[in-house]
């Protein structure tokens, strides 16, 4: 069962990508809760296989092989699993996000990394089941008290503390009719909290249209971005990110509502935009 002992939403505000970390080991007690949880996580919204495990680094401090010396002073690492399948991409997505911010409610810190990562390196420890990708990693740890040089120019390139406005991801009936905070009523915090979803590059690629029968979630492709990371499809994993953000907010507000496939046939859709799932009220 997924539940935290802090607010979600408290959570999603607080978590932050880092990659410098203080040269001391995460305690044997956290690393128990971090097992413990993602052991006993719940089936994703379409069933697919995943799996996690906490593996240890291959070096204790420093610069941390398989990472090409974006991460510093990890001692261990959350690897995740997937046996690929038509929504997988999206379950992964869900339930990685999911031990991250339990990772977060224990004052921990990490980083989802889906592109600056040796596979095969990390594959050595995890052991993957036949037919399994590993499509992400987060290093674990207790977050130094500063940035170094590498994770600071993450920061400002990728623009991470930035996001979209409202008007650039939130829609009413149609994608020429931009929804507020105020039309979308008691759904305003779940939304919020989908647009401070992290993202693969920060590209942000959730797009939500609100009707009478709920809530429409598209990704905008970025162009080019799909064939860069070969059977992984990140864009496609921000949307499960997205997808859990607003489930859990929700839930935790008691606002009703489940996953199902109920697209609205919108046309015109923008360009490089495909459904992927609706909140069904």
């Amino acid at each position: 069962m997924i539940s935290y002992e802090k607010s979600v939403s408290d959570l999603i505000r607080t978590r932050r990508s880092w990659r410098s970390y203080r040269e001391e080991p995460v305690g044997r007690d956290d690393k128990d809760k971090i097992r413990a949880f993602i052991a006993g996580m719940e089936k994703p919204p379409f069933g697919s296989q995943v799996r996690f495990v906490l593996a240890d680094a291959a070096q204790s401090f420093g610069r941390v092989r398989g990472t090409y010396g974006v991460i510093t002073g990890a001692s261990c690492f959350l690897v995740g699993m997937l046996k690929p399948s038509h929504k997988g991409f999206e379950d992964y997505g869900y339930l990685f996000e999911a031990a991250v911010l339990h990772i977060t409610s224990l004052g921990l810190g990490t980083c989802w990394m889906g592109g600056t990562f040796n596979r095969t390196f990390f594959a050595e420890t995890a052991k993957p089941w036949d037919g399994e990708i590993i499509p992400s990693i987060s290093p674990v740890g207790m977050i130094a008290e500063k940035r170094d040089i590498v994770d600071s120019l993450f920061v400002v390139v990728a623009g991470s503390r930035t996001r979209k406005p409202w008007t650039s991801l939130f829609f009413k009936d149609a994608f020429d009719n931009r929804l507020d905070e105020h039309s979308a009523g008691p759904f305003a915090l779940p939304l919020e909290m989908v647009r401070l979803a992290p993202s693969a590059s920060n590209r942000q690629p959730w797009r939500i249209v609100m009707n009478d029968k709920g809530f429409h979630f598209y990704v905008t492709r970025t162009f080019g971005y799909r064939a860069m990371f070969g059977d992984v499809d990140l864009q496609r994993v921000d949307m499960g990110i997205a997808m859990f953000h607003f489930e859990r907010t929700a839930l935790e507000l008691g606002l009703n509502g489940s996953w199902g496939m109920q697209d609205p046939a919108i046309s015109p859709l923008p360009s490089s935009t495909e459904y992927v799932v609706s909140w069904i009220l």
